[in-house]
């Protein structure tokens, strides 16, 4: 499975990447031939990734550093794709400024609207989320948490000494018990994206600001 990446162009080399894994499994293993629709793991995180590719491209909006979107391959089996794009960078040296991971965004099952993921995490741009939140969602209600292991992509970057956090759809103990089955479906999710948007809108934030 090859790695996505979609590309704007900046004025200077340093980057911005927003990413999420583009696999579905069945089981956490894996089965042949099961049937792994995968809306919230993580159709939920790339459909958030590429409408803030969307929204910024058809805004015009003209960035100062290069943003990277990212669709990251195999990382079911192992972080795959991210670890081959992370080690790539660090050995051509590329200036990644912040790295924001999107997997699973549209389920809810906490009081809280986003939980950021402390471990395997950059510490002060997780509170540079923080401040983003309550400074252009105010209405929405966030906290943190552990994950307890490098469970997503962003533990890739952090591996290579490259600040990334995972704003999660919820607290680790109140996840989608839906994911790596067939019944991972939108209809399992109150048949809408209402609360991927949130995601999105402070993706948004977070390429502007920290671009500026």
């Amino acid at each position: 499975q090859p790695s996505v990446i979609a590309t704007i162009k900046g004025k200077t080399d340093d980057i911005i990447v927003v990413g999420g894994h583009a696999d579905s499994i069945a089981g956490w293993w894996g089965r042949t031939n099961a049937h792994a629709p995968g809306a919230d793991d993580n159709a939920s995180g790339t459909a958030t990734v590429t409408e803030i590719l969307k929204v910024l491209s058809e805004s015009g909006y003209t960035p100062e550093k290069t943003i990277k979107f990212m669709a990251y391959a195999a990382e079911e089996v192992g972080l795959l794709g991210s670890k081959e794009i992370s080690q790539n960078f660090k050995r051509s040296g590329k200036n990644v400024v912040g790295v924001l991971q999107l997997d699973m965004t549209n389920f809810n099952n906490s009081n809280d609207d986003i939980t950021l993921i402390t471990d395997y995490t950059n510490e002060a741009q997780n509170n540079f989320l923080g401040t983003l939140l309550d400074t252009y969602l105010p209405e929405l209600a966030w906290g943190r948490d552990k994950c307890g292991y490098g469970c997503s992509d962003h533990a890739s970057w952090t591996a290579q000494g490259y600040p990334a956090s995972i704003p999660f759809e919820s607290r680790k103990g109140d996840m989608n018990g839906n994911i790596h089955t067939s019944r991972d479906t939108l209809e399992y999710m109150g048949g809408t994206a209402e609360h991927a948007l949130k995601f999105a809108k402070l993706g948004l934030a977070f390429v502007i600001e920290l671009d500026k």
